[in-house]
């Protein structure tokens, strides 16, 4: 019996993702949840208790792993990258960390940047940009060697953190090939940290 309702729920949770990835928080209902999942309404609600319960089930593990993602920023300021191994290194990093997200949590992602306008998680986006800026700031700026770039420059780092994060909803929303999709993360990753690095001191 356990087994069974463990099947049902990833079965409810499989269909929310569908729903929300293509309609957005929303103009998705636990009704429409329930039929695409082959499930009653009233069934639905005995494994979640609204469909904020459900959102934040499905989008509170890809939101957690951004969160370690961007603590990776922290080795901005513990790297000397004096040799070009170490940028490479750290770069290769970044690129594995954030093709292993968008292998596990794709839709996720897809959901949480551009579709949970409504629920609590609606600011998830700004909330991204503001902690990768604050890393920029924080470990980037002040060992930049044009120190005309300061730490205090908040703006510029708003800047870069949301080109980041716009590059990664471009793909996510351009490509589902995960082959086509790695290579263009790889791309872009070297890309913008190949930049940082070569300005730091």
């Amino acid at each position: 019996m356990q087994v069974l309702k463990q099947e049902v729920k990833q079965k409810i949770k499989k269909a929310a993702i569908s729903e929300f990835e293509q309609n957005g928080y929303q103009k998705t209902s636990m009704r429409s949840i329930a039929s695409s999942a082959g499930v009653t309404v009233g069934n639905l609600y005995r494994y979640f208790k609204n469909k904020d319960d459900l959102f934040n089930v499905i989008i509170q593990p890809a939101f957690q792993e951004i969160y370690k993602f961007i603590d990776e920023f922290a080795r901005f300021e513990k790297s000397t990258f004096s040799e070009e191994k170490q940028k490479e290194d750290f770069i290769k990093t970044f690129e594995e960390s954030l093709i292993r997200i968008y292998i596990q949590h794709r839709s996720e992602l897809v959901i949480l940047l551009n579709g949970s306008k409504g629920s609590q998680m609606e600011n998830a986006r700004e909330q991204i940009i503001s902690l990768i800026a604050g890393r920029i700031k924080k470990e980037a700026f002040p060992r930049m060697k044009k120190k005309r770039i300061i730490a205090e420059d908040n703006f510029l780092a708003q800047v870069l953190a949301t080109s980041f994060i716009e590059g990664i909803s471009l793909v996510l929303n351009k490509y589902k090939d995960k082959e086509k999709t790695k290579e263009l993360f790889t791309q872009f990753t070297h890309i913008y940290f190949r930049n940082l690095l070569n300005e730091l001191i």
